[in-house]
């Protein structure tokens, strides 16, 4: 009895120094530097940048400081992120991973499914967004001299069928405002409650199948798309839909109400609108 005790102790201790020297001599270098490739061969636009990694349980892995960008250009910054494979996927024709990590404020978790004899390995990333607070984003300070805060939740997919890419999103950002630089209409900040946008990224082209506003101030309802320029960090809108403000916003407004809205009944019936040209000079008209 004391033999079998002795025994179980020895492979308890070599079992444990194992995992030890495991997890201390686990060679994160050489796979930060294998997944970041990796990413860049399927992805050659993307660049992924990693501070640090360790092993995982169960089997996987923890990334800290993970950034991600496009073209030079930051798009998204985690502070953690694990991701777990499917082991018996492995060594099958399509690899399931499972991912969740921290950033913004909030947690995104989901699901990546890469197949792996397709053309350029085409996968599929599905993605559920809790808690981000959307001030926190630098791909969005880049993107618009407006300053924009509010929770953010929703759903992402991305498709990887080649030559095709296309993300798209069905988001919604609660309890925030919009701070104008410059001022819209000599108005510096605008309330809301929720905004419900139905998006698509295809290629240089933003396409807002449906995004409403909805607030104490005002309620709106707009589509359209927005093209980024091949040569440039131009934007181009081209959105369109309808208004309508509320009391208290027609009285802050006042004098400075188009004089072809004047008389209309805007807090009931709202008015159509369109914005045009380039993002930090666009062209408002109302008809």
């Amino acid at each position: 009895m004391q033999v079998l005790k002795t025994r179980i102790l020895w492979a308890i201790y070599i079992i444990c120094a194992a995992l030890f020297f495991f997890y201390y001599l686990f060679p994160s270098d050489t796979i930060k530097e294998y997944l970041a490739d990796q990413i860049h061969q399927a992805q050659p636009y993307i660049t992924v940048k990693i501070s640090g990694l360790k092993p995982a349980f169960p089997p996987g892995f923890k990334l800290y400081n993970v950034s991600v960008y496009h073209l030079g250009q930051t798009i998204a910054g985690l502070d953690n992120l694990k991701i777990s494979p499917d082991i018996l996927s492995l060594f099958l024709a399509t690899t399931h991973l499972t991912f969740e990590g921290n950033g913004y404020g909030g947690m995104l978790k989901g699901r990546v499914d890469i197949i792996n004899k397709s053309p350029g390995r085409e996968m599929m990333i599905d993605a559920d967004l809790t808690g981000i607070q959307v001030n926190q984003i630098e791909a969005l300070s880049a993107a618009t001299t407006h300053e924009i805060s509010g929770n953010l939740e929703g759903t992402l997919t991305f498709k990887s069928n080649t030559p095709d890419q296309v993300l798209t999103g069905d988001l919604i950002l609660s309890g925030g405002q919009i701070e104008f630089s410059p001022p819209v209409l000599n108005q510096n900040v605008l309330t809301f409650d929720t905004i419900e946008a139905e998006l698509e990224l295809d290629g240089r082209t933003l396409t807002i199948d449906r995004c409403l506003l909805e607030g104490d101030q005002l309620e709106a309802d707009i589509a359209g798309t927005i093209k980024f320029s091949d040569h440039s960090a131009r934007k181009i809108l081209n959105l369109s839909g309808t208004v309508k403000p509320h009391a208290a916003l027609l009285a802050k407004l006042g004098r400075n109400i188009p004089e072809l809205l004047k008389g209309s009944k805007l807090e009931n019936q709202g008015f159509p609108f369109r914005i045009k040209g380039p993002l930090d000079s666009p062209q408002y008209s109302f008809y």
